[in-house]
């Protein structure tokens, strides 16, 4: 009687070590930037695991072709589900030891992978590292870095403190701390990285490299932008929770979120003043200008123009004069 012969499974390549998880919707306009980014990192040894949420635009095709140009690349299409159950299902799909977020609209810089990866190898005590960021505006000028507290005593002070000190676009994690602590939770959306960190402090350490090591574009149709008011309702229910977990009794504090634009004024006036604080005289001037062809009378597009004119020295002799002068309006 002859024995059946079962064919050999099929072989499956070794894990990477890093797996990089976008989750995708409707992103087209800056979707090749973010992946193009992964592609050229000096660390090569990663998956994308990019997973679309029911596009309705190119991004899926966008994806596609990427697909078949790099075999690292993976695209895990599905219907509409939100971003928490998206970036969810990248984390199951991924195969290494780690894993790397990036928004569909940021970009990584070359070195960002190993330097994240170096971190976390030598510190197995770290659930998690972040990077410093430049922000950039939608046609990817700068505006200003954005720095954070480094030790994990500090990162988790100010996570208990109502305030988010990690850019979610810049986090590698590792992956069995992630799923240990129950992943994204569906109902915290706009601060559902907020809500995974406090999560994550509880078991073990957060960091942030000083190294800007990422791009964070900033545009009026962010999801921090168009749901702010939610953002900062989330963050109360989120730091409520921690605090029943972790047996503290003082009060909640007071969230001051930060002003997002809702206008393509107010996002000017946004970039610009930022622009401004950081010395990016171009960019202001590139905003102003926007402001100024929006409305030519508009006195905050003037008066952000007007500093790239007369530079900052003079300008701060022109500020303190109006602060002199401002309470003299009210004298009758």
């Amino acid at each position: 009687m002859s024995r059946s012969i079962q064919s050999e499974p099929p072989f499956l390549p070794p894990p990477p070590q890093v797996s990089v998880v976008i989750p995708v919707y409707n992103a087209e306009a800056f979707l090749a930037e973010a992946i193009q980014s992964v592609i050229d990192q000096t660390f090569e040894n990663w998956e994308l695991i990019a997973v679309d949420d029911g596009s309705s635009d190119r991004s899926l095709e966008i994806l596609h072709d990427f697909a078949e140009k790099d075999p690292r690349i993976r695209v895990l299409p599905r219907e509409h589900a939100g971003i928490c159950s998206t970036r969810n299902a990248g984390i199951d799909a991924s195969r290494a030891k780690y894993f790397a977020a990036l928004d569909n609209d940021d970009a990584m810089a070359p070195t960002r992978l190993q330097m994240q990866f170096d971190f976390l190898e030598s510190r197995p005590d770290y659930a998690a590292v972040g990077t410093a960021g430049l922000l950039i505006d939608v046609d990817g000028d700068p505006i200003n870095e954005r720095h954070f507290p480094t030790s994990s005593d500090d990162v988790e002070a100010e996570l208990l403190a109502g305030r988010n000190p990690l850019m979610q676009s810049s986090m590698m994690f590792r992956r069995e701390a992630v799923i240990a602590a129950g992943g994204y939770q569906d109902g915290r959306n706009y601060a559902e990285d907020y809500d995974l960190f406090l999560r994550l402090t509880e078991n073990g350490k957060i960091g942030n490299l000083s190294d800007v090591l990422m791009r964070q574009r900033q545009h009026i149709s962010r999801a921090s932008a168009a749901h702010y008011e939610d953002q900062n309702r989330v963050v109360l229910l989120a730091l409520k929770d921690a605090y029943t977990r972790r047996g503290l009794t003082r009060e909640l504090p007071t969230i001051e979120g930060s002003w997002h634009p809702t206008t393509p004024t107010d996002y000017h006036i946004r970039c610009a003043s930022d622009a401004w604080d950081a010395g990016n005289i171009q960019s202001v001037r590139k905003h102003a200008r926007a402001i100024l062809h929006q409305n030519r009378l508009s006195p905050r597009g003037i008066e952000l123009y007007g500093r790239t004119l007369m530079g900052r020295r003079l300008y701060s002799i022109f500020a303190m004069g109006k602060a002199i002068l401002r309470p003299l309006k009210n004298i009758r």
